[in-house]
C-alpha cells in the first residue's frame, strides 16, 4: 500500500513538474515578443528622428499593412522634408495581445521645427501601434490614434483611425516662439511729382512671423504737406532671419524728398508677439525715434 502510495505521488509530481515548466514557457516566449515589439518600435523611433526613411521601413510590412501604405511613405517622407530638429519622447502605456500579434499603446511629446515657416512646434498624443510576426521578425501593420508619424500630409491624417482612450492626451499645442522685428534703412528718393520712402522689415528671430501680413506707420513731417500719418502693411509672411524691402509712395511731396523728418514704425498696435518692442522703429532726417 505504501509503495503504490508513493508511485500516485512521483506521477502527480512529475505532472505538476511538467505543467509548471509549460507554463514557464509561455510566459517567456510572452515576453521575449514584448520585449521584441519594444525593440522594434525605439528602432523605428531612431529612424524616424534621423530621417532614414528606408531603414524606417524596414519595419513596416508593405503586404500586410492595414492601411494605405503609399500614402503612410508619401507621409513620412514629407514629414522628412519638412521638420527640422525633431525630437520625441515616449512612454510605452500598455502591451495587448491577439496571438503573435501585439498592440503596442503609446503616450508621446513631439517637438519639431517647421523647415518652411521655422515654426517651433509642440504636440502631446496617445496612439496604437499593431504588430505582427512576419518571417520571425515584428513590423508594424497599422497606426492608429492622434497624429504621430506622417501627420504633415492631410490625405494620412484622414485614414488614421481614432482609439479609445485617445481623449485623455488630445491637446496640440502649437507653440510659436515670439518674432523681433525691427526697421532699418529709412530713405526717400522723389521727382517733381512723387517722393518714395522705401525701407527693410528685418525679422531678427529663427521663427516666422504668422500673421499674413506686418503692419507698419509711417510718421513725415514735410516743409509743404506739414505733418502726415499713415499706415500700410507687408503682405505676407516674413520668415526667420530675414529682410523684406518695402517702397511706400501714399506721402506725396513735389520737393524732391523735402521731408525734414520721416519715422517707420513696425508692428506699431503690437498684433504680432515679439520678444522685443523697443527696436521697432527707424527714422529718416531730422526724426528720432523714442
Amino acid at each position: 500500500m505504501k509503495k503504490i502510495f508513493l508511485l500516485v505521488l512521483m506521477v502527480l509530481s512529475v505532472g505538476l513538474y511538467a505543467a509548471s515548466e509549460y507554463d514557464r514557457d509561455i510566459i517567456v516566449s510572452d515576453q521575449s515578443r514584448d520585449e521584441k515589439v519594444k525593440k522594434v518600435f525605439r528602432e523605428m523611433m531612431d529612424k524616424y528622428e534621423d530621417k532614414d526613411l528606408d531603414g524606417f521601413f524596414s519595419y513596416v510590412s508593405e503586404d500586410r499593412f492595414l492601411q494605405d501604405y503609399m500614402t503612410f511613405y508619401e507621409a513620412i517622407e514629407k514629414d522628412m522634408r519638412e521638420y527640422d530638429t525633431l525630437s520625441i519622447d515616449t512612454w510605452i502605456d500598455k502591451i495587448t495581445q491577439d496571438g503573435v500579434k501585439r498592440f503596442l499603446y503609446v503616450r508621446w511629446e513631439k517637438r519639431y521645427e517647421s523647415i518652411d515657416t521655422n515654426e517651433q512646434i509642440q504636440k502631446l498624443g496617445y496612439s496604437r501601434f499593431l504588430f505582427d510576426e512576419i518571417n520571425g521578425e515584428y513590423k508594424l501593420i497599422e497606426l492608429a490614434g492622434n497624429y504621430f508619424w506622417g501627420e504633415s500630409l492631410p490625405e494620412w491624417r484622414e485614414e488614421v483611425p481614432q482609439i479609445a482612450g485617445q481623449e485623455l492626451y488630445p491637446r496640440s499645442l502649437n507653440v510659436s516662439l515670439p518674432v523681433d522685428l525691427t526697421v532699418e534703412n529709412v530713405n526717400c528718393t522723389g521727382d517733381s511729382m512723387t517722393d518714395t520712402i522705401t525701407f527693410d522689415i528685418v525679422n531678427l528671430s529663427s521663427v516666422a512671423t504668422d500673421n499674413g501680413s506686418v503692419e507698419y506707420r509711417l510718421i513725415t513731417d514735410g516743409a509743404n504737406s506739414g505733418h502726415v500719418e499713415t499706415t500700410g502693411s507687408y503682405n505676407g509672411d516674413i520668415k526667420g532671419n530675414t529682410r523684406v524691402t518695402v517702397t511706400d509712395t501714399s506721402h506725396f511731396e513735389d520737393g524732391y524728398c523735402s521731408f525734414d523728418a520721416i519715422k517707420v514704425i513696425v508692428n506699431p498696435n503690437e498684433t504680432i508677439e515679439e520678444t522685443n518692442y523697443n527696436n521697432n522703429c527707424a527714422s529718416y532726417g531730422a526724426a528720432t525715434c523714442p
